[in-house]
């Protein structure tokens, strides 16, 4: 009965011994194909689109969209929610992220003159206005398309 014990024991520590060893060896083996890289998660792309809401003439003209810059904006906050971002201009319905802007004129003494605001629309559901930190424009579509996922679908995120 002893001998059993023993014999557990030994293959509980050779069984250890062995998976720590193939533990700190698989770089080299995915390296050379033995045996197979673990592959990546995919991210879940995520169509978006950015509609200009502002209504005031004055600020619209004085506040034109910089249509690279949001984007890049947009793209930044969704990127921390492992979301592959997909711009485009015209989708819009279910399963297409809405941001929504619009431009306001500031007061003389702002380091800006515009100021945006903005929030996300998904599947009927609106996420909380955000408005730009002082002297970054667009930090309103960042800090929007952070809060998307209370929106998303479970699966999504």
């Amino acid at each position: 009965m002893n001998s059993n014990w023993q014999r557990a024991l030994v293959a509980v520590l050779l069984a250890a011994c062995v998976g720590t060893g193939l533990t700190a060896l698989a770089p080299q083996l995915h390296e050379t194909g033995s045996i197979p890289a673990p592959q990546a998660a995919p991210e879940t792309e995520l169509i978006y689109s950015i509609v200009n809401l502002t209504e005031d003439m004055t600020a619209r003209s004085a506040c034109p969209l910089d249509l690279d810059a949001a984007r890049a904006r947009v793209e930044a906050g969704l990127r921390a929610h492992s979301l592959k971002p997909v711009f485009s201009p015209i989708a819009e319905g279910p399963g297409v992220l809405t941001q929504e802007v619009a431009a306001r004129r500031l007061p003389a003494g702002s380091n800006t003159v515009c100021g945006w605001s903005a929030n996300a629309y998904f599947n009927g559901r609106r996420g909380p206005l955000r408005r730009d930190q002082d002297g970054h424009s667009y930090s309103s579509l960042e800090a929007a398309s952070r809060d998307v996922a209370p929106l998303l679908p479970a699966q999504v995120h």
